[in-house]
Parts: structure tokens; C-alpha cells; sequence
């Protein structure tokens, strides 16, 4: 079961992450600015290694409150439709990829947002916010907690039925 979550999660979190970048560039647009989506190298921090990632950038710098509601908003909305699936779907594995999709958006409008404001409002570096290794590796870590907590409540039900009475 475990294996089977973190496929299903990690599948959910390639359509998460797009509509994550997606809604960033409708945001960038609502808020009156223009943009686009760019495939971009990223270097790792701790390694020397680039991966590729998905990135919405306005074609001009926005202001605070603007670059804000970009960064907040862009995976808060999307996670919302799927949390809403989470009122419909009862298949175990497929709900817990569902939460763990979820969690790691909610996240990311977490990060994006705060180190948006410790930058520009307070001033402070926290370098680790933006490396490839923590912005994936949370997001891996959510998902394998979500794969080990499904196996283990699997496991508590099934022992509990066996239980004679």
C-alpha cells in the first residue's frame, strides 16, 4: 500500500505542481501585470546537480502587495479543487495522495509568501527557503509521511478485525 501512495502522490503532485504555476500566471495577469511560464534550471544547493523546474515570472518586477498575492494565492487556489475532491473520493490511497497534494501546496503558499515578506519587509536572507532540496524534499517528505501513516492505519484496522471476539 505504502508504494502505492507515494506513486499516486507523486503522479497528483506533477498536475499539483503545474496548476500551481498555472494559477501564479493567472495571478500575474489579474493583478495587472503580464508574464509567462519558463522550464528553468535549478542548481542544488548541497549538490553539484541542476534539475529542471516550472516557474511563472512576470515580465516586470511587482510591488509587495501585488508580488504577494501572486505568491500566496497561486497554490493556495490551486489546491482548492483538490480539496474538494477530498468530499468525493473514499479510495484510502487516492485520498491520502489527495491530502498529501494538498498539504504540499498549502506549503508552498506558506513559503512563497513568507519568504516573499522576510526579504522585502524585514529584511532577512533565509537562503534555505529557496533551494531545490527544500522545496522538493518537503514536499517528498509530506508525501512519504502520507504513504507510512496509511500503511500503518491499514495495518491497526486489519489487526483490530481479526481480533476475536
Amino acid at each position: 500500500m505504502y508504494v502505492r501512495v507515494v506513486i499516486v502522490s507523486l503522479l497528483l503532485f506533477v498536475a499539483a505542481f503545474g496548476a500551481h504555476e498555472v494559477m501564479h500566471l493567472l495571478l500575474i495577469y489579474a493583478v495587472g501585470a503580464q508574464g509567462s511560464i519558463i522550464a528553468r534550471p535549478w542548481h542544488l544547493g548541497y549538490l553539484d546537480v541542476w534539475i529542471w523546474s516550472l516557474h511563472a515570472q512576470p515580465t516586470q518586477p511587482l510591488d509587495l502587495v501585488r508580488q504577494s498575492i501572486v505568491n500566496f494565492f497561486g497554490p493556495f487556489l490551486a489546491a482548492v479543487p483538490f480539496a474538494v475532491l477530498l468530499w468525493y473520493v473514499r479510495e484510502p490511497i487516492a485520498l491520502a495522495a489527495l491530502i498529501a497534494n494538498v498539504v504540499i501546496l498549502v506549503f508552498y503558499a506558506i513559503i512563497e509568501l513568507g519568504d516573499l515578506l522576510l526579504e522585502q519587509v524585514w529584511n532577512t536572507d533565509v537562503s534555505l527557503l529557496t533551494t531545490p532540496e527544500f522545496n522538493y524534499g518537503v514536499p517528498l517528505l509530506v508525501i512519504v509521511v502520507s504513504g507510512l501513516t496509511l500503511s500503518v492505519i491499514s495495518a491497526i484496522r486489519e489487526r483490530g478485525q481479526s481480533i476475536p471476539e
